[in-house]
């Protein structure tokens, strides 16, 4: 009889710790959470090159003609500060002449392209490599100068020569 009381007392206990158990929240490895958010950047480059043509007029081989005393702006339109670069065409509209985007001593049939004023004095080159002006701030302008080089001669009396000088504004 004094078994049979011990296993009712086991099994009370065992009951009684189940019981327990079951109204005992049980702890458990960390979980996480997310929280998504979602926004819309609100800023934009507005870039603006003013006076968008010139015409250097009869450029003698072997001399720089450069413009002088700021003769271009660059303004910045835009809502956030703006990082400035500069290229040119590989050749004149016309194919006459090409591009020497070292500036070094223009050969035959060439010309060279250089900003002053900026940031950055540089030759041009046929992609946007070189930052010429950086963080320039909203609703700020800066004057330039171009200058330009025709190589040591000419193959030809060539018509008046045309480039396209392109600039980028992108986020400071």
């Amino acid at each position: 009889m004094g078994c049979i009381r011990e296993i009712k007392k086991v099994n009370v206990l065992l009951v009684s710790t189940m019981i327990l158990a079951a109204f005992t929240p049980i702890v458990m490895a960390a979980t996480t959470d997310d929280l998504i958010i979602t926004f819309n950047p609100d800023g934009d480059i507005d870039i603006d090159v003013n006076i968008s043509d010139y015409d250097f007029g009869s450029v003698q081989a072997n001399e720089w003609s450069n413009t002088t005393g700021g003769t271009f702006t660059l303004y910045n339109n835009g809502t956030v500060a703006m990082d400035t670069r500069i290229k040119t065409n590989a050749t004149t509209d016309e194919t006459d002449m090409s591009l020497n985007a070292t500036g070094v001593a223009p050969g035959q049939d060439e010309y060279a392209i250089k900003i002053q004023g900026l940031d950055a004095t540089g030759y041009l080159e046929t992609s946007y490599n070189l930052y010429f002006d950086t963080s320039l701030l909203p609703a700020d302008s800066k004057t330039f100068d171009v200058c330009l080089l025709i190589g040591t001669n000419l193959s030809a009396n060539h018509s008046q020569q045309t480039t396209t000088i392109s600039f980028e504004g992108s986020q400071s």
